[in-house]
């Protein structure tokens, strides 16, 4: 059978690390809303884009002729496979923590001002914000730890400008796993830090109500996320789809969600992202109403939610990049003593390293670092596992004042 010419062939189906600068890109191997992109077809000219591409999907289809010589080579001598760009610690959490905490600081403050304006009424301007954001990213990049264990410190007083600060932090944290570029996580910050913006033009009363809400205070409260959207719609700065996550992040795969009714296929990726997160962060969270869960107990409940209330792939996402350990929280080792995750290797996710404060006896004792990888490819005799995730706060421990004391760990370890 003759071969079909090279015009003829409209498409053609490629690897997605054999991707280049050049190509245009008219089919994914998923639905597009199932990626950051924000077109459904598109030539390649941005690297954050091939990157992202080439970390999400297996295989892609390319416009041949849109596509030129770049697809011709591969059919004539299929391109060399390049491995996806992953992204490498470039500071150890000890020392990117200090440099974190400051961000976080000047990023908090940034987020209650902003939420204090909306709540007066005043029309926003989201610059500062958006610098404040890439200041994040920059500390994520070199290394995501420092700043998902400041999202662990909690004041119920605060919650809704650190949990906005939170839900941008971890959705940056979960764009940086899965491979994505710098454009992409500065827009899923801006899409987590904006998202309860809504919640400032409630009544403070029902939204900080201690007890059981009724049906009518309900129904008020779920009014965040179309004031939110009617707040963000003023910027004409803002991408769609900041706004669409204010809108829609209390939306469900299902489409039993609010304030639409939407399901799966309408539902964009950064919607999907921060409905994913924004529930992490609520569940472990010290609310009026509420002590939080164990991180474990929050990932458990957003698994069991998985394909009515959350995206399947984000989800499974969402639970690799804050693992089992998270840094920051508390951990009861075998031998009975308490400490603080303070680390955890991607490769080696039940292995963490763990600052131990308390003794057997649940009592102070001199902070001693253990670092459980090293342990096991050292074959200590003194084989340390961690034996159950505690709730913040346990046993009086203060991951604040820890932080505070430790912005620089003692890096000796056993």
């Amino acid at each position: 059978m003759k071969p079909k010419s090279f015009k003829s062939q409209e498409t053609l189906k490629i690897p997605a690390d054999q991707l280049v600068i050049g190509m245009h890109v008219s089919k994914l191997d998923r639905p597009w809303l199932d990626t950051p992109f924000l077109f459904q077809g598109f030539s390649l000219d941005d690297p954050d884009d091939l990157m992202a591409m080439r970390n999400i999907c297996e295989y892609v289809y390319i416009d041949v002729l849109k596509s030129g010589y770049l697809a011709q080579s591969i059919r004539s001598k299929p391109l060399k496979n390049v491995k996806p760009k992953a992204y490498e610690i470039k500071a150890q959490v000890e020392a990117e923590i200090k440099v974190a905490k400051s961000i976080h600081k000047s990023a908090l403050s940034e987020v209650k001002s902003l939420l204090n304006r909306a709540g007066e009424g005043e029309a926003l301007d989201t610059q500062q914000v958006r610098e404040h954001v890439k200041s994040c990213v920059d500390s994520i990049e070199r290394n995501p730890s420092a700043m998902i264990w400041l999202t662990r410190i909690k004041h119920v007083d605060q919650y809704t400008a650190e949990h906005c600060l939170n839900v941008g932090l971890l959705a940056i944290a979960l764009g940086r796993h899965m491979g994505l570029g710098r454009k992409h996580l500065e827009l899923l910050g801006l899409c987590g830090m904006l998202h309860d913006v809504g919640k400032m033009r409630l009544d403070q009363a029902i939204l900080n109500k201690p007890g059981k809400l009724t049906r009518d205070e309900f129904e008020h409260i779920k009014l965040h996320s179309t004031h939110g959207r009617d707040i963000l719609i003023e910027d004409q700065s803002l991408p769609n789809e900041v706004i669409a996550a204010a809108y829609e992040h209390h939306e469900r795969q299902d489409g039993n969600g609010y304030p639409q009714g939407l399901n799966a296929e309408i539902l964009g990726f950064y919607t999907k992202a921060v409905t994913v997160v924004d529930a992490y962060d609520a569940i472990v969270s010290r609310r009026c109403y509420s002590n939080g869960e164990t991180s474990a107990a929050a990932l458990k409940i957003i698994y069991n939610g998985s394909g009515t209330h959350f995206d399947p792939k984000l989800v499974v996402k969402f639970i690799e990049c804050i693992g089992i350990y998270p840094p920051g929280c508390l951990v009861e080792v075998g031998t009975g003593e308490v400490g603080i995750v303070l680390s955890v290797d991607p490769d080696n996710r039940l292995l963490p390293k763990i600052a131990l404060l308390l003794d057997a006896q649940k009592r102070p004792m001199q902070q001693r670092v253990v670092d459980l990888k090293i342990q096991r490819q050292t074959q200590s005799d003194r084989q340390l596992q961690v034996k159950q995730v505690l709730k913040d706060g346990a046993y009086g421990i203060d991951l604040e004042t820890f932080t505070r004391n430790n912005l620089r760990i003692n890096n000796s370890t056993e």
